[in-house]
């Protein structure tokens, strides 16, 4: 990853996520001292759709109870989180923003959690783990940041035991170019490594993946930012989003729904499995 780790960084760091989401946390409602893992759900499914996403995507891995899954570009932890209190499972997050894994990890011990997710600062491009590590995968939007697709592709399938699933949504280049900017993930065109969805599938055949499903979700996120502020989340969602992603987010996200609208952009689901 190199430099793109770097301008990653840059890109997602902000100072003090935790005490900001708390304080947030609070004001709706919440002991911050002894949470429950769905009281978060309003704060810490910072992807596309939130908590329906993560439920219909987490559902595809097909989870059995002692499973030990991987969630690659693991943000503040909301997905691993969820996964571990609705499975028994054990789930390692990884990502490359340290204040994203520093505030995982607080949240998740907040939960009573640690002791089935965790989560390390790591390269995905380059991970410490074993072949054969992993019975599962999930990566939610992180493609976006990464012109080495293949060489991502290649290293969770090294990681996965065969039969092993991976779950993947990304968003990819629309039928009418060029996208407009600034967006979720990156601020300028530099920093976008988008690619149509064709290549992107070949992308997994090509890494040694079957492909099980191939979804364009593009309507449902249409749907789902109809408001018109471009954004149908609650209240509590858009703080977290400007919390943790940046006060420019409602733009970013106005930007991202606009592009789809136009067919600049499509967001498409993957779901693979090693033979």
């Amino acid at each position: 990853m190199g430099q793109g780790r770097d301008v990653v960084r840059e890109h997602y760091a902000s100072p003090d996520i935790i005490d900001r989401l708390l304080v947030a946390v609070a004001e709706a409602g919440y002991r911050t001292d002894k949470l429950a893992p769905e009281m978060l759900y309003p704060f810490d499914q910072l992807h596309g759709r939130e908590i329906a996403a993560t439920r219909e995507h987490v559902e595809r891995l097909r989870l059995k109870d002692g499973m030990q899954v991987l969630d690659v570009g693991c943000g503040i932890g909301g997905p691993a989180r969820y996964m571990a209190a609705t499975h028994d499972v054990t789930v390692t997050g990884i990502d490359v923003v340290p204040e994203f894994v520093a505030t995982a990890r607080d949240l998740t011990q907040r939960c009573g959690l640690d002791a089935r997710v965790i989560f390390d600062e790591v390269n995905a491009l380059a991970m410490p783990f074993q072949d054969e590590s992993f019975d599962a995968a999930l990566c939610l939007y992180v493609g976006m940041n990464i012109v080495e697709k293949a060489h991502l592709c290649r290293e969770i399938r090294r990681v996965l035991k065969p039969g092993g699933r991976l779950v993947w949504s990304e968003v990819a280049l629309g039928p009418i170019g060029p996208a407009l900017f600034p967006l979720p993930w990156a601020s300028v065109p530099a920093d976008s490594y988008l690619i149509p969805p064709q290549v992107l599938r070949q992308t997994f055949v090509k890494a040694g993946f079957h492909i099980v499903d191939f979804v364009d979700e593009t309507e449902r996120f249409i749907q789902t930012g109809s408001s018109p502020t471009g954004i149908a989340a609650p209240a509590a969602q858009q703080v977290a989003n400007q919390v943790v992603l940046g006060a420019n987010f409602v733009e970013r996200r106005q930007n991202f729904i606009r592009n789809m609208m136009e067919g600049r952009l499509v967001s498409i689901l993957i779901e693979a499995e090693k033979p």
